[in-house]
């Protein structure tokens, strides 16, 4: 099993600077799409001989806003991901918005179908493959328990195994079939993406339910690059590779 390791762990350092950092280390990399690491065009992808993913933009996205102005220009920004995304033939990782209010929630979920059907159309257009990934326990935000997964419509889904474990569905979420994953660690009540085995997560469990599912490049999301690097020692010696 080969592991990708996401930009998240440099995320202060300008891209290239990171690529460079990482090459030792991986041949497969997740660009956290974001601040210092938000892509313009594919040129310094393209200059690198890695295998990536693309975490498209997410801290001022939200695909299930009531403000259709600001829905649509959500999805035009993911429109913009898959384009790039198709120039480098990488698979996209897309968060699934929130709500401001409660008494929005049936609007603002019928705004993300919405949404989550043009991203399907662009993403056939472009023949890019895209994920809708599970959140945190952060406000009012959608997939914090597997009961949102009807809301995706047979989207592929991406379990961030951190973000189940804050929220206390990690078991429930096993269950549900995913074809990525993000991998890091936290105590259960933190979004901390701390190292692997610094936390509370049983990998054992968490590894049996990713090669059941196939995934072929578990994505390593830890907040620093030495806790990026003991994750994936741990995971090689840890039999899981």
């Amino acid at each position: 099993m080969d592991y990708s390791i996401s930009t998240h762990c440099l995320h202060s350092t300008p891209l290239d600077a990171a690529l460079e950092t990482l090459a030792p280390h991986t041949g497969h990399v997740e660009i956290m799409d974001d601040g210092p690491h938000f892509l313009t065009d594919a040129a310094l992808l393209l200059s690198y001989s890695y295998k990536y993913s693309i975490h498209a933009p997410s801290r001022g996205v939200n695909l299930a806003s009531v403000l259709e102005p600001i829905r649509r220009a959500a999805v035009e920004v993911i429109h913009d991901t898959l384009s790039i995304a198709a120039e480098v033939d990488a698979p996209v990782v897309i968060h699934p918005g929130y709500i401001a209010w409660e008494y929005e929630r049936e609007l603002a979920g019928k705004n993300l179908r919405a949404s989550l059907a043009q991203i399907r159309s662009d993403a056939a257009e472009f023949g890019v493959t895209y994920f809708i990934e599970n959140m945190g326990n952060w406000g009012y935000f959608y997939l914090q328990t597997p009961a949102d997964i009807e809301l995706l419509d047979g989207a592929l889904f991406c379990l961030d195994v951190g973000h189940a474990n804050e929220c206390g569905t990690l078991k429930e979420f096993l269950e549900v079939p995913f074809s990525h994953v993000h991998l890091h660690d936290n105590d259960g009540k933190h979004d901390s993406h701390s190292a692997i085995g610094e936390g509370n997560i049983d990998f054992d469990k968490v590894m049996t339910k990713v090669r059941e599912n196939n995934v072929s490049h578990p994505v390593i999301e830890v907040e620093t690059l030495e806790g990026a690097l003991q994750s994936l020692n741990v995971l090689r010696e840890g039999g899981y590779s």
